[in-house]
């Protein structure tokens, strides 16, 4: 008879079944234990917030928003960085080799920059409209066409103008009178009269009659200059006078007058 059949448990089951049971009790115990344990440390079950649908789906938009803006930074940042290298580049470069330079004009300037002060016996004879044409003007006249101004030349003064007035602005306007009234209007747009005393003589005065705008497409304006002196009865005569014509198609080579 075997060992385990010999001896007896004392309720009547034999050594190995006891073993056994004592085995599945203990095993069937620990489970329960670990199930209570586990139980007890979760506690009552709690329903899980639920998040909103549509405040999730603006969260994913807005990250996916912010995604494409960090691109878009990057990618600025690399083309800042290439016209930075490129602008190096050029400062580097010699003038001569930028196939850009030919195409630059040049910046536009004021065209009273040099209109000479009033005041000033530069002043007393330039013809303002001279600064005032358009600089693209010569672009378009016939080919051969070099717009310049003579040379001063004496000028005799009319017989009408002749005679002692009470000041020299008088004398200048009888002067203006008597060669450009008549055209006014009709042949010249406009004259301009201006008077200059002399700082260091004061019996001596300069006058200016500047006519422009001649219908004519050689003459087209001309300046005249006159001298005035203080008579001893304190009044002021004309005296020598001179002239200049700003011509249209060229000046002749001796500089005297309008081809």
């Amino acid at each position: 008879m075997a060992l385990a059949e010999r001896w007896h448990a004392p309720y009547g089951g034999t050594i190995s079944d006891e073993v056994t049971m004592s085995h599945r009790r203990n095993s069937t115990s620990a489970l329960l234990l670990v199930l209570l344990l586990a139980l007890t440390a979760c506690g009552d079950p709690e329903p899980d917030d639920q998040a909103d649908p549509q405040a999730q789906e603006r969260i994913e938009e807005l990250e996916a928003e912010l995604e494409q803006l960090k691109d878009r930074v990057g990618e600025l940042e690399q083309e800042n960085q290439a016209l930075e290298d490129e602008l190096a580049a050029r400062e580097d470069a010699d003038p001569e080799d930028d196939p850009d330079a030919a195409d630059e004009q040049p910046a536009p300037t004021d065209p009273l920059e040099d209109v000479a002060d009033t005041w000033t016996a530069e002043g007393l004879i330039d013809q303002l409209r001279v600064h005032l044409q358009d600089p693209g003007l010569e672009a378009e006249m016939p080919e051969g066409w070099e717009p310049g101004k003579t040379d001063w030349v004496p000028f005799e003064a009319p017989d009408g103008v002749a005679g002692t007035y009470d000041t020299p602005g008088e004398v200048v306007a009888a002067l203006a009178a008597a060669i450009d009234a008549a055209l006014l209007g009709r042949d010249q747009w406009e004259t301009t009269i201006r008077v200059l005393t002399d700082e260091d003589d004061p019996d001596l005065a300069y006058g200016a009659v500047l006519g422009w705008g001649f219908l004519d497409d050689s003459v087209v304006g001309r300046d005249v200059r006159i001298t005035l002196t203080r008579t001893d009865d304190d009044r002021w005569e004309p005296g020598g006078a001179e002239q200049r014509q700003h011509c249209m198609r060229g000046v002749t080579d001796d500089g005297t007058a309008c081809t």
